[in-house]
Formats: C-alpha cells, sequence, structure tokens
C-alpha cells in the first residue's frame, strides 16, 4: 500500500501527529510520500508569502536532511501525483484554519479526494477539541463562549505527546531527488525558533500576562498565534506547559488558557457553521445596508482615517504582518461602526497580510465587532478610537513608533488631532496637509450605528 502524508501547515518534526500516524502503520505500508502543496498565496502582502515560503522551505530542508525529503507541488498537482504513485490514501491534519484560501481546508480537498476514490484519513494537528463532542445537553454547539468556557474548560489535561522515530521510516519513504529553493529561504521560522520564543515567553512575560497584554508600545504578548497558524508547535505542548506551570501564577496562566480557549471555540463554531465565513451569523443582521463608501474604507486601508491610533495599527500590520490584538479589535470596531463597512471587506484586508492568520478567529473576530456574531459585543458598546488611544497608548508611544511623522508633537495632542488641530499645527504638523483631518465625527457615526441597529432588534 501507497499513502502519502499532506504536510502542509504541519511544518513540524516533532511532536506531529502525522508522523507518529505512519510510524504505528507503517509494517502496512509499502511506500509513503511525504508531499508538500503549496498555496496560492498571489494576492497576498510580500511579508506573508515570504514568512509563508521561507518556514516551507526550513521545514522542507530538516526533512530532507533526515533524508526524507518531500514532494513539493502546487495543490492542483496533488492528485495526479497520487494517481501516477498509486497513492490509495493521504493523511491529512483535517482542523487547519490558516490557509489562505478556504479551498485548501478539508471540507474541499475531502471532496476532490473521494471524486479521485482515494482515501482520506484525517488526524488532529492543530487543535484540541473534536468538536462533535463539545455539543451541550441538547445536542447543539455552544454559542455563548462563557458556558463553553465553564463547561469545557475542565476538561483540559495534560496529555502524552506522541512517540516515533523519523530515522525508522527511511525504508518506506520515498524520497524526492529534486531540490525545492524558495527565493524566500531566509526568510519565515521554524519550529525550534518557535519552542524558544514559547519558553522565553513562559519565563519572563506570562507572569505579567493580565497586566501586559494591553500594553502597545511594547510587545508583551507570545504572539504564539504565528507558530500555531503554521503548525510549528502543537497545541498539546503549549496546555501541557500551561498546566504544569499553572501554581507559578494562577491569574495569569488562566487568562492565557482562556484566550486558547476563545481560539478553540471559534475553531468549533467555525466548523458547524461554515456559512458564517461569508455571511452574519445572527439572521437579523444579514439584511443590514452596509456603507459602500469606497474611499473611507481606501483610508482605513492606507492608514489615512485621521485617528492617529487607527493609522498607526494599519502601519503595523503592512510594515510587521502582525498587530496587537487589543488593535484588532479597535480598527475592526472602526471600520464596522464609525465607517459602518460590511465587516467581511476587513476580514479580507486582514487575510492579505496577517501572517499568523487563522479563519476561524478573524472571521469570527470580526463578527463580533460588528455585533453580528455569536456572543458578539453588542451593537451599543462602541470602541471610541479616541478614548482607546487615551487608555492602552496613552504617552503616544506606539502611534510616533509607526507614525514618525508625528513624533515632535506632544502625546496629548496626538488622541484626538480634531480637537487640538491648532496646538498640533504650531508644533510643525499642519492637519490636512502633513497628516490628515478625521474621515468622519465618533459622535455621530455612533448615533447613527445605534439608530441603524434598533431598527432590527
Amino acid at each position: 500500500m501507497a499513502v502519502g502524508v499532506i504536510l502542509n501547515r504541519m511544518f513540524r518534526t516533532k511532536e506531529n501527529p502525522l508522523f507518529e500516524y505512519i510510524f504505528q502503520q507503517q509494517e502496512d505500508i509499502n511506500e509513503c510520500y511525504f508531499i508538500l502543496p503549496i498555496e496560492d498565496l498571489s494576492n497576498a502582502s510580500t511579508l506573508k508569502k515570504q514568512f509563508y515560503f521561507g518556514s516551507l522551505q526550513r521545514f522542507h530542508d530538516e526533512l530532507t536532511e533526515l533524508k526524507l525529503s518531500p514532494f513539493v507541488m502546487k495543490y492542483d498537482d496533488v492528485i495526479t501525483f497520487c494517481q501516477q504513485h498509486q497513492i490509495t490514501e493521504v493523511v491529512i491534519a483535517g482542523d487547519i484554519m490558516s490557509y489562505h484560501h478556504e479551498t485548501y481546508d478539508i471540507l474541499h480537498q475531502r471532496q476532490v479526494y473521494n471524486k479521485a476514490h482515494i482515501k482520506v484519513t484525517l488526524i488532529r494537528g492543530h487543535h484540541y477539541f473534536q468538536p462533535s463532542r463539545t455539543k451541550n445537553k441538547q445536542q447543539n454547539y455552544y454559542q455563548v463562549f462563557t458556558s463553553f468556557y465553564k463547561q469545557w474548560r475542565p476538561f483540559l489535561r495534560t496529555q502524552t505527546l506522541y512517540h516515533y522515530d523519523l530515522k525508522e521510516l527511511q525504508p518506506i519513504v520515498v524520497s524526492a531527488s529534486g531540490d525545492y529553493n524558495s527565493i524566500y529561504s531566509n526568510e519565515g521560522t521554524t519550529q525550534q525558533h518557535e519552542q524558544d520564543k514559547w519558553q522565553q515567553f513562559l519565563k519572563y512575560n506570562i507572569n505579567s500576562y493580565t497586566r501586559g497584554r494591553d500594553y502597545l508600545p511594547q510587545l508583551q504578548t507570545s504572539q504564539l498565534s504565528i507558530a500555531l497558524a503554521y503548525g510549528l508547535l502543537d497545541i498539546n505542548e503549549i496546555f501541557n506547559d500551561l498546566l504544569q506551570m499553572y501554581d507559578h501564577s494562577e491569574e495569569n496562566y488562566e487568562a492565557f488558557i482562556r484566550e486558547l480557549m476563545f481560539r478553540e471555540f471559534y475553531y468549533i463554531l467555525m466548523t458547524a457553521y461554515p456559512e458564517s465565513s461569508y455571511q452574519a451569523f445572527k439572521e437579523k443582521y444579514r439584511q443590514i445596508e452596509w456603507s459602500d463608501n469606497q474611499l473611507h474604507f481606501d483610508k482605513w486601508q492606507q492608514g489615512q482615517t485621521g485617528f492617529p491610533i487607527i493609522d498607526a495599527a494599519m502601519a503595523e500590520l503592512k510594515q510587521t504582518g502582525f498587530m496587537h490584538n487589543r488593535m484588532r479589535m479597535v480598527v475592526s470596531q472602526f471600520l464596522t461602526k464609525d465607517l459602518f463597512i460590511d465587516w467581511t471587506l476587513g476580514e479580507d484586508a486582514f487575510r492579505k497580510y496577517l501572517i499568523d492568520y487563522d479563519a476561524a478567529s478573524n472571521i469570527h473576530g470580526w463578527q463580533w465587532s460588528a455585533s453580528t456574531g455569536t456572543d458578539a459585543v453588542p451593537y451599543f458598546r462602541m470602541f471610541s478610537p479616541i478614548r482607546q488611544s487615551e487608555r492602552f497608548d496613552k504617552h503616544a508611544y506606539y502611534i510616533k513608533q509607526y507614525l514618525p511623522q508625528l513624533e515632535a508633537i506632544d502625546a496629548k495632542y496626538l488622541h484626538d488631532t480634531h480637537k487640538y488641530y491648532q496646538n498640533i499645527c504650531k508644533q510643525g504638523v499642519t492637519i490636512g496637509v502633513d497628516y490628515p483631518e478625521q474621515i468622519v465625527d465618533h459622535n455621530v457615526q455612533r448615533q447613527y450605528v445605534l439608530e441603524t441597529f434598533k431598527k432590527l432588534t
């Protein structure tokens, strides 16, 4: 029997359940092919392309050093490859949500393999919970996070990790003969690097997590979302570390666990309600007539809104491929509430730039901000970009880091450039010339949002 192992976004040689499966089944396998199908990132940002292809290259090279060189190809070529090599079964991580396009997810890929009469074996690779086992007593999926969290948090347990030796698979693995060389070979990251980052976070930052996670000027979060999006670390080993060290600081460890439980919650919702990827989860809000103001959308994307905290966040996104989680909420609310633009447009923009993009978290995060999702922020709770700036970037360190043209301006003036227009001009920056005017009045837009949603409630 010939078996293919689909390794896209499972970029780890250690703690990889796909390899463990092959190791356990090796006596029944004549030939095994490690397959690395590459995604089409033609509409992604350069930074995202660099990170993806660089990380893929590094993983490829690690396997090659073990004399287990994978076959790299486009997704469209996988079926033909399987047929040419008489592969009758493929092993796939069936819970990956971080693909750049949904066509690569298991809902779509399973249909492709079934049509070709190739057996699909699904293995848990990115998440902790199996969605079908997390229903409530009425056999429905939880739609409120607090209820989900209270029910399933006690089920987190220290797990025994995987037992396999890749070198022992050499006799059955057919190694690719050609080299794969990406132009981004010096970019990306590796399992070891992400493991080191995670251990550094546990050592130096997690004990102040609740206090530091919303501090914008200095990154005090784990950036674990990057490692998880590419399958560089296993969620079981993450929970193992947190549970084993829990007594060090219960409040902070529990706060971090809660964030990972949100990730599980959104994953389960996405598998249960895939239609939520393109329409409001709450049916009553599917008829909202969003603004079609293209100029406003362009200004938001370009970081030219006239609200420094919003523009700084968009600059961070484009310069780093990342955005602080606090600011993801703020800029998404600004687009969906202050500009009243459809959340799906913002979600797609984030997909283009975020190197840690995860469809479930991104989509349901946007629906939370837009008040259209399950357990979303109530429509009458609307972030003020000015107040968010005052609270989380009081001294404007974050703003000045990403908007250097405002470096010479006193921080107290930068939270509301309309109110302090003259003060800013006196310090050398002319609003409307050197930095844009505010494109909307927050108070006016807030009233419009309240009236619009109230009609639909």
